[in-house]
Parts: C-alpha cells; structure tokens; sequence
C-alpha cells in the first residue's frame, strides 16, 4: 500500500506540459479567392485548438486588381482578414505600394497589430507600426519582433516614389535593440519578410529566437527545419499553403519542442460559406471582364514568356529599340488558351509604373544588365534584342553578350532608344549619361494597347535570354 501510494503520488507531480499552437501564412498578394478555403481551415484548427494565434509574414495586397484597384486600395483583404480574426501581421514591401497614407488608413481599419522593428516614420504621419508585440497566450508570454528586406538601395523592394516619411535600418542592425525580451518571455519570435537565405543568417546570429516566421522569397518549408537551433517557416504564396506550428513547454514555462507542418489550401473542397459570399461581392465588377485580347497556346510555369510579351508591348507603345523588364515585375507565370480579360493584365503587371526613355550606349546596355542582375535577383527580360550570360562564384552577371533583333551584335559605341519600368529606372543604379524621360504611358496602358493591335498573342516558348 505505501509502494502504491507513492507510485501514485510521484504520477500526480508528473510536469504538466503546455501546448502553444500558431498558424502562420505569408505572401497573400490579394489573393482573395482562396479566402474562404482558408476561412474553413482555421475554423477547423480553431475548432481543436480555440486558442490557436494567426500571424501574417507580409505582402499582404499587390497580386489582383479586384481587391488593389478597389475604391480604397486592399479594403477587400484586410476585410477578411479582421473576419477570419488574424492576431498580427509584419510589414511586407508590397504593403507600400499605394503609398504610405493608404497604408496608414488600411492598418487603422486592421483589428489586428502591425510589427516591424527596422522600419520607422515621420511622426506627422502616426503610422500604427511597433517594433514588436508582447502576447499573452494559456500563461505565457510571447515576444514577437518585426523586420522586413531591404534592397541594395537601403529600402525594401518597392518603387521608391512611395517611400514617403519611411525610414528604414538593417534588420540585423536592429534586433539586438530588443533581445531583452527574451529574459521577460516564455518564447521569442521574429516574424520576418527578409526572405528565406536572410533568416537563415539571423538564426545564426540570434538563436535567442525559438522560431523566424517568414516570407518573401515565396519558398515552401514543409517540415520541420531548425538552423542553429532556431525553426524556419515559410508558406509559398498566394495562399497556397498554410504553416501550422506547435510548441510544448514544460510545467516551468520553459520550450521543450517546436514542431510545424504544412495544409495545401489549395487541395482543400470545403469553404466557409460567410467568406464566400464576401468574396463573391468583391468580384462582382464587370470592368475586369472585359475581354481585350485572346491566348493562343498555353504557358505553364514561364515568367519569361510573359515578361517577353510584356517587354514586347513596351517597345511597341514608346516606339523604342530595346525594352527591358524586370523578372519581379512579371507576378504570373502562368496563362491558359483563353480569352484575356482586363483582370488578367492588371493581375500580371499590378504596378503602374510608368515607363522611362533612356539613349543608352551599346555598353551602358551591357552595365545596366550586369547591375540589374544583382540588384534584383534575376535577369531582365527584353525585346528588340536577345542574350546570353554566365555567373561568376561571387553570383555576378559576366560574359554577357547582345544581339539585336536582327541578329547583329550590339555595337558598345552606338546609340539605342532604351524603355524601361520606373521602378528599375529608379532602383536600379546603373550608369547612364541621359537621365531618361518620360514616355507618359504606364506598362498596364501599354500591354492594353498592344492587344488593341495584336488581338492574339502566342508567347509560348519565348525564350530570349540563356544562361550559359
């Protein structure tokens, strides 16, 4: 009886253990169809798990014209994201994209927090954004720091004309700041938009962070992956994917194990019907259905022969020699035997950047490509002209050489008609004697009015640049 007694009595100090569950998504880029999958997802969580927090890696809009062309710009998204009850977003770059004053009134209409510790603001603008939060969640307490990229510029990946009273530092430069909250909380996270190789990095030099919830490079991690002992999450794009991340902690409040695994939204049958209607009402503009041109073979998984088509409507509206167009501003990579409606135009080129005529020399060309390699991650795309290339160890544009259209090479010293988007004329920082001027034309009118002449197109197989 005394053996038993005390058998039972350890069983009954056993540490009880404490579960900490966390959804997190990033890069929804306006993708509002997929809503009410992802509605009928986390009422299903919720369902087990009623104290699940939601959180959001950033770019939230830039992706469909229905919700970035709305009468406020990105309503639509944040209107469901308050419905299916989000606890916290960081700040991606495309969150700029209207300006910082429509960013202002859309995280005031947000009932949930924005963070993002390497970013701040004019004080005339009182922009809701803190460096990071403090939750408290079943007896623990959450740190959670904000951060988000930044380019070769010093800022994030956005058209600088909508910077606007923002002012950005390294993330790496800034988190130490907040380290401390390590010795307050239970569990320190970094909810980060600087990209997977970037987080990456900051597990190696922060392993005070039990977890870096990211985005930005719109990779899949679906397993679980610690690096230096930190987890690293990221969900794809455009609601695809959801992370579904849980905690345990001992009965000291101290982690013991992390854990995440990934839901296809996009395999999902069921939907809640609520979010549904909502969405319904949102698409319900017959101004995106206008049928304005016709696509004759199938694209599948081709950036470039999109970005060909686009490059192409550039050169024709400015009347131009080349045209380049960079490989982050084609945001489709996909396109079906079909007729193109406006919404298909506006769902590749979202941007409205206007397009900037340079005279460039046949080696400022050759600059420009070597420097706009680095600067955005990825060759341009073109018409009026083809190319080749090879990298160096460093990951540097080298041995690049131009053809023109009709088979010539490119003649270092001569004179071209160069068009380009404003955001690589601006970001961009090539050498050029002619500071470029405007075409008074932006890329969306530009693909509208070379449908108006060519009514079908057929870019399968566009392949103009290769990599040797």
């Amino acid at each position: 009886m005394i053996a038993l007694a005390i058998v039972f009595g350890m069983a009954s100090c056993q540490p009880k253990e404490t579960k900490l569950y966390i959804a997190t998504i990033n890069d929804m880029h306006a993708n509002i169809d997929n809503f009410p999958k992802l509605a009928y997802v986390l009422d299903s969580l919720r369902a087990l798990y009623p104290d699940m927090l939601l959180f959001s890696a950033g770019d939230i809009r830039s992706g469909n014209p229905i919700n970035d062309r709305y009468e406020v710009p990105s309503l639509p998204m944040y209107e469901l994201m308050n419905a299916v009850g989000f606890d916290l977003s960081c700040c991606g770059n495309h969150e700029w994209d209207a300006g910082v004053r429509n960013m202002r009134e859309l995280m005031n209409i947000a009932k949930f927090p924005f963070v993002c510790a390497n970013a701040t603001f004019d004080d005339s603008l009182n922009m809701p954004v803190k460096p990071y939060v403090i939750i408290e969640r079943n007896g623990l307490k959450l740190g959670v720091i904000g951060a988000i990229q930044l380019g070769l510029s010093g800022t994030p990946d956005f058209h600088p004309k909508n910077a606007g009273g923002s002012h950005f530092r390294p993330a790496e430069e800034v988190i130490p700041e907040y380290l401390s909250l390590r010795d307050e909380c239970n569990a320190l996270f970094l909810l980060s938009h600087c990209g997977f190789e970037a987080d990456v990095e900051m597990a190696d030099k922060f392993p005070q962070f039990d977890a870096i919830f990211g985005g930005h490079t719109h990779i899949l991690v679906d397993s679980t992956r610690l690096f230096n002992g930190v987890m690293i999450t990221q969900a794809m794009n455009r609601i695809k994917y959801l992370t579904f991340n849980t905690f345990t902690f001992d009965n000291k409040g101290k982690m013991i194990a992390k854990e995440s695994q990934v839901i296809p939204i996009g395999k999902v049958q069921k939907k809640n019907e609520k979010i549904q209607a909502m969405v319904d009402e949102y698409n319900n503009n017959g101004v995106f259905q206008q049928v304005v041109g016709y696509n004759d073979a199938e694209i599948d998984d081709c950036y470039e022969c999109l970005g060909s088509f686009m490059a192409d409507a550039d050169l024709e509206i400015v009347g131009a020699d080349m045209a380049f167009q960079n490989y982050g501003g084609v945001r489709i990579d996909s396109f079906s035997v079909r007729p193109i409606i406006l919404k298909d135009l506006f769902t590749l080129d979202p941007f409205d950047n206007e397009l900037v005529v340079f005279n460039m020399t046949g080696q400022e060309i050759v600059d420009f490509l070597k420097v706009s390699f680095i600067t955005d991650k990825g060759p341009n795309y073109c018409s009026g002209c083809t190319y080749s290339y090879s990298v160096d160890d460093e990951g540097q544009m080298k041995d690049c050489k131009v053809k023109l259209a009709n088979g010539k090479p490119l003649d270092l010293k001569a004179t071209y008609k160069v068009v380009m988007n404003s955001y690589m004329a601006s970001v961009f920082k090539f050498e050029h004697a002619d500071p470029g001027t405007s075409s008074f034309h932006t890329s969306n009118e530009a693909l509208i009015e070379y449908l108006k002449e060519h009514q079908h197109i057929n870019y399968a197989g566009a392949i103009r640049v290769q990599e040797k």
